[in-house]
């Protein structure tokens, strides 16, 4: 790209200026009062175009990686020049100078960069990482929402006296999103055993247009009567889009899935009634009718009146989780818990990892934490030839040591012994309330961290494939089951049938891994 670096202010480079870059980036983005527009743009990061135009920049060695841009309104241009500058222009520059941060990093501190890190200026727009802001708006209001842009946006040409980029030109990425198939349905269904799915007591079976080919579907059932759709979502991926990335989410795949498939005539409404955490794997109801997603939030609406949802028939959902165990005593202590109800206190307001207790704290200040009641019950344990695993190598044993390499990281050593770990071992566990982090902090409250779950002890379990790398957890949703609704008789609203929807996955990511270490003792 054409064009020569230059700086506004000879100081800018030193660290003191750059910190003071810093702020005003934070106050953009964090400020509880009006602050002076000119400010914002103090001590920027500049590029000369041609005709004169240049293109501020604030941020590029933020940690976060956010840049504000925007085409100098007091440049030495034209007023014509700067009004035809197109917004992708303005971000291929930034794009540009963050690759040349970036060359940097790995000549002089061995940074290492994963393909994709950094995406085009067209990418970006795609992921939906690019929104365009209103400058005064930000300075009077910090509430002041932005647009997010997209493809289409490229060539725009806003009023650049006024509005500024923000730019994730690092975004979360989700890798593992094009690793299925999102229009095929579930490998496992054709498999005894592995993946089920019944209405009413009947099973249902797999339309020959939607068999999977080299690729795993996710498709579990689809209902476009009634308007909803079963799929077995890949962990490491959120269910909605984030800040930095509109496209690699659960709802954006399947709505583009469904675009490929019909066309103008899919639908428009795609939502997640059901809350899954982004290393979540496993069943997942996808909302898409309205309709629907009102009939599911009345049956949570009234399950969440009660204080335990023991034996609610609304809504059940079971989970398979492989856990951590330091020490032999310990699978006998969780055996024993099995069937009872296990309860403990979050503060939903503190930062993960959240804070779990056994009973609740007295403190009647509401600063300091939200402490709500979380109940849960194991209901199995192990599978029918053995409990745990052994994952440690202090027996010399190969097949521990592979075990241990398979669910954590090969390039590690003792992945086990680093951790603490010398079982793991599965569990189905049953949630009687809902609360955020609840099986993970609840578990790691029982001294069994989820295998993978890095912030309660369980470790990190790298995936590796297609030049990417993603992490994963061992916590799967099993077991979905909810009364299936019919359309009352003016077809406005959906209501209560006698037939039960009942959804199951038998096998988990772990699953071969347990299956070789139990054909080898």
């Amino acid at each position: 790209m054409t064009g020569r670096y230059f700086n506004p202010q000879h100081n800018h480079r030193h660290n003191k200026e750059r910190s003071k870059s810093f702020d005003k980036q934070n106050l953009l983005r964090n400020r509880s009062q009006s602050i002076d527009k000119a400010s914002l743009w103090k001590g920027a990061l500049a590029k000369e175009l041609d005709n004169n135009v240049v293109v501020q920049m604030v941020g590029m060695d933020s940690p976060n990686h956010t840049v504000y841009a925007r085409v100098d309104p007091n440049c030495a241009a034209t007023p014509e020049c700067v009004k035809s500058v197109p917004l992708g222009k303005v971000i291929e520059v930034m794009v540009d100078e963050g690759w040349r941060h970036a060359v940097k990093d790995i000549l002089e501190k061995g940074v290492h960069v994963e393909n994709e890190t950094y995406p085009s200026a067209n990418e970006l727009l795609k992921l939906g990482a690019v929104w365009l802001c209103n400058e005064t708006g930000y300075c009077t209001d910090h509430n002041a929402k932005a647009r997010r842009l997209s493809e289409s946006d490229e060539m725009d040409t806003p009023d650049w006296k006024d509005m500024t980029l923000r730019v994730h030109y690092v975004p979360d990425r989700f890798f593992v999103a094009y690793e299925v198939d999102w229009k095929k349905y579930c490998k496992g269904l054709l498999l005894d055993g592995c993946t089920s799915a019944y209405i009413g007591g009947a099973k249902q079976h797999v339309p020959m247009t939607g068999l999977p080919d080299k690729k795993d579907g996710v498709l579990v059932y689809e209902n476009d009567e009634i308007g909803f759709t079963l799929l077995n979502k890949p962990g490491g991926m959120p269910t909605n889009s984030t800040k930095t990335n509109h496209a690699e989410d659960v709802a954006s795949m399947y709505a583009a899935a469904l675009k490929e498939r019909h066309g103008d005539k899919s639908t428009k409404h795609i939502s997640i009634p059901l809350r899954a955490e982004t290393e979540m794997h496993g069943l997942l109801l996808v909302s898409t009718k309205r309709e629907f997603c009102s009939y599911i939030n009345e049956q949570l609406q009234s399950a969440r009146s009660n204080d335990v949802l023991d034996e609610i028939e609304e809504l059940l959902k079971t989970y398979k989780c492989l856990v951590c165990i330091k020490k032999p005593s310990d699978i006998d202590r969780i055996e024993k818990l099995m069937n009872r109800d296990l309860t403990h206190w979050v503060n939903v307001k503190s930062a993960c990892p959240k804070t779990f207790t056994r009973t609740k704290p007295t403190t009647t200040n509401p600063k300091l934490g939200d402490w709500q009641k979380c109940v849960m019950r194991i209901t199995s344990i192990g599978d029918e030839k053995f409990r745990a695993a052994c994952v440690s190598s202090k027996y010399n044993d190969s097949n521990d040591y592979t075990l241990a390499h398979r669910l954590w990281d090969p390039r590690m050593e003792m992945p086990a012994e680093d951790l603490g770990v010398s079982y793991v071992m599965q569990i189905d566990v049953q949630l009687l309330t809902a609360k955020p982090h609840q099986i993970r902090g609840q578990l790691a409250a029982l001294g069994c961290p989820i295998v993978g779950d890095v912030a309660y002890g369980g470790g990190s379990c790298v995936m590796r494939m297609h030049h990417h790398m993603w992490q994963r957890m061992a916590v799967q949703l099993c077991h979905l089951e909810f009364i299936m609704p019919e359309w009352n008789e003016d077809k406005t609203a959906l209501v209560k049938t006698d037939k039960k929807c009942n959804f199951h996955l038998n096998t988990a990511w772990w699953t071969e891994y347990l299956n070789d270490y139990e054909r080898s003792i």
